[in-house]
């Protein structure tokens, strides 16, 4: 499944309502970015990879069916919408210490730059967004040069964060940071 708009590529798959199932549908997510030309660093790739596999088990362990992953990609950010079945809206719960669960809201609310929910007629589509980053100095920098992830960091320190505009209302956020619904 893939658009054919060249300012926003976009490319999708499916996943089976399988635990099995999650592992290689996150490295699809990366492989995916990266064959859209995203510009992100190793580390970058890596929260990527972490924050679809959050959303892809939720999916998966919480609807009754397959899920549909697409990435997309803009002149500015990298997003990632996981759709499944399960009508229920997702919320933040407490975890104790030694709890396996209970933590992927807040790990997607600390590491991407937006987030939101969407309610579908048959379910739900979660999304998160990663601001690509700018190519600096010398364009044969490879993705793990110190100096590319240096400037990578100075730039994110200096950029304060601004929620995303929409034409669809927000909802509150549960730890500071601004997510709305797609």
């Amino acid at each position: 499944m893939a658009r054919s708009n060249p300012e926003r590529p976009t490319k999708g798959f499916a996943v089976a309502a399988a635990v099995d199932a999650v592992p290689p549908a996150r490295r699809q997510v990366v492989a995916l970015a990266q064959n859209l030309g995203a510009p992100l660093q190793n580390d970058t790739l890596e929260t990527v990879e972490l924050l679809a596999s959050e959303l892809i088990a939720n999916a998966v362990l919480h609807s009754a069916g397959p899920c549909d992953v697409v990435v997309t990609r803009n002149a500015e950010r990298l997003r990632v919408e996981v759709t499944d079945t399960d009508p229920a809206l997702p919320s933040t719960v407490a975890a104790d210490l030694n709890d396996e669960s209970g933590r992927g809201l807040l790990l997607i609310e600390a590491l991407a730059d937006a987030w939101g929910v969407k309610p579908e007629p048959e379910g739900k589509t979660m999304w998160f967004e990663i601001r690509l980053e700018a190519s600096h100095g010398n364009p044969s920098e490879t993705l793990s040069s110190p100096h590319a992830i240096a400037v990578r960091r100075a730039d994110q320190q200096a950029r304060p964060t601004r929620p995303l505009r929409s034409s669809t209302s927000s909802v509150s956020a549960t730890a500071g940071k601004r997510h709305q619904a797609a």
